[in-house]
């Protein structure tokens, strides 16, 4: 007996009833609505946590079993890819020829560039952008970060 192998597109399964699940482009950020808490999923409950929030959580806890990032718990967390860097997340900047000095701040992803020096999307752009260790989180960027414009 000769095996046939038939490819249905989603609008044919979807005809037969059967549910087709959406592709997603990992790693994905979200963030708890409630605790301001951000994970980074690797799968659809596989994740670490990049940002603790208002919560005890610890950044780079690694859990495989966080509610599914499709759930309404979560918003979406913009993150440049080329850079490998999230909206918000503290990082050092610098200029090619700053030899001397690295500047602390955010990183806005959705304009690929630093955010202003008072938290608004208007920042400036530079040649270098390195995330900041999260053992170098001091309190006061724990509390800028809640100003941030989003």
């Amino acid at each position: 007996m000769k095996k046939y192998t038939v490819e249905l597109i989603k609008e044919q399964l979807e005809k037969l009833g059967i549910e087709v699940e959406p592709e997603f482009t990992y790693p994905l950020f979200k963030q708890f609505k409630d605790t301001g808490g951000i994970i980074k999923f690797t799968s659809m409950t596989k994740g670490i946590i990049v940002w603790r929030g208002n919560t005890d959580s610890k950044i780079g806890y690694v859990s495989d079993t966080f509610v599914e990032h499709t759930s309404d718990i979560w918003k979406d967390v913009a993150y440049d890819s080329e850079r490998g860097l999230w909206d918000g997340q503290p990082i050092l900047y610098w200029d090619i020829n700053d030899t001397h000095e690295k500047i602390i701040g955010f990183y806005d992803a959705k304009r690929k560039c630093s955010y202003s020096r008072d938290g608004h999307r208007i920042g400036w752009f530079y040649d270098n952008y390195r995330a900041l260790p999260s053992d170098r989180y001091d309190e006061w960027i724990i509390e800028a970060y809640k100003t941030l414009e989003k």
